[in-house]
């Protein structure tokens, strides 16, 4: 998978614009750093692609397929459709290419940024066959990510210059098959996620090299998922699935600030004794997986073709709103605001068996940007999303199928960036 992504930001270097950024660290460059969140997983940042055998749809009629043991994350209730037990893994990697200019009358020092990056990916899928009827399963999956290092020189290395955020779900999930044509399931998720950041810290005397920021933290976050699946009539099916927010709180965020000056040592420290928040204190910070839901349909049009589509959700509004403690002498506790919005899914895609062991899939998907013009920052670099996809399955046997799926991915241009 490649995502391509181009942008344009501003930044001034007015020392006392720079300093007011400064002497609030480190609560509020540590929110910054984290804001990259965005980047990967998305509708506007959500990890669709899971190396399973819907990517070569763009997932459309994920939540209707029922065909393999990824339907235990797609919708649960199409556990019901398998009539033996399954077992799935894939693998795959996300190549993050992004180009971003800097525009005229840019002060900061240092060029543009072209940032080539790989984040790896592993999934695994189960289903146990209990009865026809009912149907135990596990998902192991990303929800969200981003890795991306733009180097010492980078023009926006004050705001951010290398992220990571890896994310990690366990989905052990239940189904029932209620009538012929009904089926529920659902499930509980335990969330492991990895912080770190780093960015640069501009010193007052220009002879001197830029100081660092690093943050990196660990946490764990809790969140379920129900699903349903209809088949009115033989071959076709109408899935539809929701999934809860998950806080992700991380807490104790370890800070290393290197390399400052004399000079913005002397101020920090002033400033941390007159806030009763000594440089160095701990630091929280709450960020939101979004809720999300997903409505999707598959119909065989022949015996060898066959149709499907998306329609999905994701509060992204939520996500939007960052919470912060520092916790000092007087411990302080604040919301940060992005100004996100909601995103919307759209996905149709088809697949087409040529022969008994080859099916071929393509599909294609568009998500809704979650940030619009004037709001969007270098940490927050994102806009409407369109996904192409293509992908093929051969069955060795009947126990054992193979497949290999390719999407492009382009971001948009992300115009407006601000800092």
């Amino acid at each position: 998978m490649t995502e391509n992504k181009r942008g344009v930001f501003v930044t001034r270097s007015l020392a006392g614009d720079m300093m007011s950024r400064l002497l609030r660290a480190p609560c509020l460059a540590a929110c910054l750093s984290l804001a990259f969140a965005s980047q990967a997983q998305a509708g506007a940042a959500w990890f669709y692609e899971q190396g399973t055998p819907d990517q070569g749809t763009s997932t459309a009629g994920r939540a209707a397929l029922a065909k393999d043991a990824s339907t235990a994350y797609g919708n649960p209730a199409g556990m019901t459709y398998l009539n033996q037990t399954q077992f799935l893994i894939g693998a795959g990697a996300m190549i993050i290419q992004s180009e971003f200019e800097t525009e005229p009358g840019t002060t900061e020092s240092g060029d543009g940024h072209n940032l080539t990056s790989a984040l790896p990916m592993i999934t695994g899928h189960f289903v146990y066959n209990v009865s026809p009827d009912f149907k135990l399963g596990l998902a192991v999956n990303p929800l969200m990510g981003a890795m991306a290092d733009y180097g010492d020189t980078y023009a926006g290395r004050y705001y951010i210059q290398r992220e990571a955020l890896l994310t990690l779900s366990f989905n052990p999930v239940a189904a029932y098959r209620i009538t012929d044509w009904l089926s529920v399931g659902g499930g509980f998720s335990v969330v492991g996620a990895y912080l770190s950041g780093k960015s640069a810290i501009n010193n007052l005397d220009p002879a001197l090299r830029d100081g660092r920021l690093e943050i990196y933290s660990l946490t764990v976050g809790f969140g379920g998922n129900v699903g349903v699946l209809v088949e009115p009539w033989k071959g076709t099916r109408l899935g539809a699935t929701y999934r809860t927010p998950v806080n992700l709180t991380f807490h104790d965020i370890v800070q290393s600030v290197r390399g400052l000056g004399p000079g913005l040592t002397f101020i920090l420290d002033v400033l941390g004794q007159r806030l009763d928040v000594p440089r160095g204190s701990k630091v929280d910070i709450t960020l939101t997986n979004p809720q999300e839901v997903m409505v999707s349909a598959y119909h065989e049009l022949t015996q060898r073709l066959a149709v499907m589509g998306n329609f999905g959700w994701q509060d992204w509004s939520d996500f939007g709103h960052i919470g912060v403690t520092i916790h000092g002498t007087n411990t302080m506790n604040s919301v940060t605001n992005i100004h996100w919005s909601d995103t919307y899914h759209w996905a149709l895609g088809a697949q087409y068996r040529i022969g008994e062991p080859w099916l071929v899939s393509a599909g294609f998907a568009y998500d809704t940007s979650p940030v619009v013009e004037g709001r969007r920052t270098v940490v927050l670099a994102v806009d409407r999303q369109f996904r192409y996809s293509a992908g093929v399955q051969y069955e060795l046997s009947k126990d054992l199928t193979l497949g290999a799926a390719y999407t492009l991915i382009d971001l948009g241009a992300s115009d407006g960036l601000q800092e």
